[in-house]
């Protein structure tokens, strides 16, 4: 038995100062353990916190087990029943911190003893401490739920078969209760969905949305604005929405953002921020004010989105490139400067890099932002679009035309070849290397006005939006 391996070490390793203390009240407890082996166990180890780098499985079998030969089982057994304690206390931590929660599950232990009186006075107590909740959350809508339900259930097995006429007026309110957490469960789901399905080729089916959204749009749920902020997002990511939605929604969440879960908050803001950016690159000067204010707003909250503990890359190159196209580029360099340490160290070299070479290019250091793209891994199709799309801006502008046909034709290639991208994402940007293309064969075989300002016209009547359709009629423009 290799003890540097053994799960209970790694589980006991992660626990800082004040959980290991309290892990050690919680073994001793004779309530939630009653084994002196374990208690004499734990002990050892706790000579050894945080490291438990010098255990020796013989030494500690001695002091368990003094004057028996060893055998492996035995420890295996200790191991693994102190591992399952301590999983228990981890579990007792987050029940504590649920205090609704465990009022419910009061409720019903009362009932099962049929203590009326007491079953009463502890609803009351769960109904204000439920009420008085200042976050509206999925385990929100369960306790309201399960509250109901628990009093239904047993109040009215204290009146006799003939009188129960609370029955209906009780049993209504516990349905009604539990359509409401229904809905909000299906919600996020299919916002979890939608998130994915931008991010990847996939198309998700969730047969119960369309019956949910169609019930919300003829009993709008005012009285829970959580869910109808849920609802104006995914009626919006389905495109069915439009600015007066947007705006609703936007309403809703200034009011409420308050009221929502750190994680809820953050999905939200992510999701805004993405639907504003893609407005605006429709040419919606509102939506380009919306998403840079949207921005900021996430920065200045710290709800810029995670990957696990670390600062999400794409979301991180994001941001830059948004300050950049608001010529905001004294705050994207000390953003860059700030939050490089919070991405993964993995990641960090490559979006570094990545971001300072387009900062190089707006500030119109071509060769220096050149030189920074050559140094980028392109084994994600994410960065290939990003260094490939900024390497034939720069060739473009430096009226290099050969290099950008030449980038163009590998690009294109890959872009046609990738199975894995999302068909917009591809439509866009084999849209943009056409066109540009174009623009770059009529300027080297000597171009025309005419020739250009039709081309001009193409670009800006074109039916479906591509990636720098305002870039390259600017540079069309200056050109002319």
């Amino acid at each position: 038995m290799e003890l540097e391996n053994l799960k209970l070490l790694s589980l006991l390793k992660s626990l800082t100062k004040k959980e290991f203390l309290r892990l050690e009240a919680f073994v001793l407890s004779p309530f939630f353990n009653e084994s002196e082996q374990i208690k004499i166990f734990f002990e050892i180890l706790k000579q050894q916190y945080p490291g438990f780098q010098r255990l020796d499985k013989n030494s500690i079998y001695k002091k368990i087990y003094p004057g028996k030969a060893y055998k492996d089982k035995p420890m295996r057994d200790l191991f693994s029943r102190l591992l399952k304690l301590t999983e228990e206390f981890l579990a007792q931590i987050e029940i504590g911190k649920k205090s609704s929660f465990i009022t419910v599950l009061t409720l019903k232990a009362l009932a099962e003893k049929n203590l009326e009186k007491h079953f009463i006075s502890k609803s009351k107590e769960a109904e204000l401490l439920i009420s008085k909740e200042k976050i509206i959350s999925l385990e929100y809508f369960l306790n309201k739920y399960s509250l109901s339900r628990e009093k239904r259930s047993y109040l009215e097995t204290l009146e006799a078969l003939g009188k129960r006429t609370a029955f209906f007026e009780g049993i209504t309110e516990e349905i009604d209760l539990f359509v409401i957490y229904s809905i909000y469960n299906i919600l996020k789901y299919a916002l979890v969905l939608q998130t994915h399905e931008r991010l990847l080729k996939h198309k998700h089916q969730l047969k119960a949305l369309d019956y949910i959204l169609n019930f919300i749009q003829n009993n709008p749920l005012n009285n829970y604005p959580v869910i109808m902020i849920l609802y104006y997002i995914i009626i919006l990511n389905r495109g069915e929405g439009n600015e007066k939605t947007y705006f609703e929604l936007k309403k809703l969440l200034n009011e409420n953002l308050h009221t929502l879960e750190v994680n809820d908050q953050r999905e939200i803001l992510i999701f805004i921020f993405n639907y504003t950016q893609i407005e605006a690159t429709k040419g919606s000067e509102v939506f380009k004010k919306e998403n840079y204010e949207i921005l900021k707003q996430q920065i200045e909250m710290g709800l810029y989105p995670m990957d696990g503990k670390y600062f999400s890359d794409y979301s991180f190159i994001t941001i830059v490139a948004t300050a950049l196209q608001n010529k905001d580029y004294k705050w994207a360099e000390t953003f860059i400067d700030v939050y490089k340490q919070e991405l993964s160290p993995e990641k960090r070299e490559n979006v570094f890099n990545y971001c300072v070479s387009i900062l190089n290019y707006r500030l119109g250091n071509h060769q220096k932002a050149l030189e920074g793209l050559a140094k980028i891994s392109l084994d994600d199709f994410y960065y290939h679009l990003r260094v490939k799309n900024n390497v034939i801006r720069i060739f473009f502008e430096l009226g290099d035309y050969e290099n950008v046909l030449f980038t163009i034709d590998s690009f294109r290639h890959f872009l046609i070849s990738n199975q894995h991208m999302p068909d917009y994402v591809k439509t866009r940007y084999i849209n943009y290397v056409n066109f540009t293309s174009r623009a770059a064969n009529a300027l080297l075989s000597g171009h025309t006005p005419e020739k250009l300002a039709v081309l001009k016209e193409e670009i800006k009547n074109h039916d479906s939006n591509f990636e720098n359709r305002i870039w390259l009629l600017e540079q069309l423009e200056k050109i002319h």
